[in-house]
Formats: structure tokens, sequence, C-alpha cells
């Protein structure tokens, strides 16, 4: 299944915010207050849905860090 825009999402019946349906799509938020960066990679943590995540210096995405499923 492809990954839908928060706001196509949003027109459905179920009453979720943009940001949460952002998260399950993969689209993360960091929290600017949380950012610390290592050796050129920066951690924060998301202001949505609280996982830890990642960012290199070259790219503009966040990406999920951190123990998954337990």
């Amino acid at each position: 299944m492809p990954l839908q825009s928060a706001r196509a999402a949003s027109k459905g019946a179920a009453p979720f915010k943009a940001s949460a349906i952002g998260c399950e799509n993969g689209r993360h938020s960091a929290v600017s207050a949380s950012k610390v960066e290592i050796n050129g990679v920066v951690h924060a943590i998301c202001r949505h849905c609280g996982c830890e995540l990642m960012r290199l210096g070259a790219s503009r995405r966040w990406f999920r860090t951190g123990q998954m499923g337990g």
C-alpha cells in the first residue's frame, strides 16, 4: 500500500491529527530542544509519537532509531 499524504488521509472518517498520520507514514517532526549532534549525526525525539530520531548532515529527513516493537 503506498504512503498517503496527511491531507488525503485526514479526509476519511477517522478523526486522526495530521501529525499522527505523518508519524505512521514515517514523516516525524523533532522537538528542537531535544536535538543533540554527535559526530555529524543529529539525534532528537519526535514531538508527536516520542520515538528516537536521527538525521545525517546531508539529509533533511528524520529516521527512527533505537528499540522498536519491544
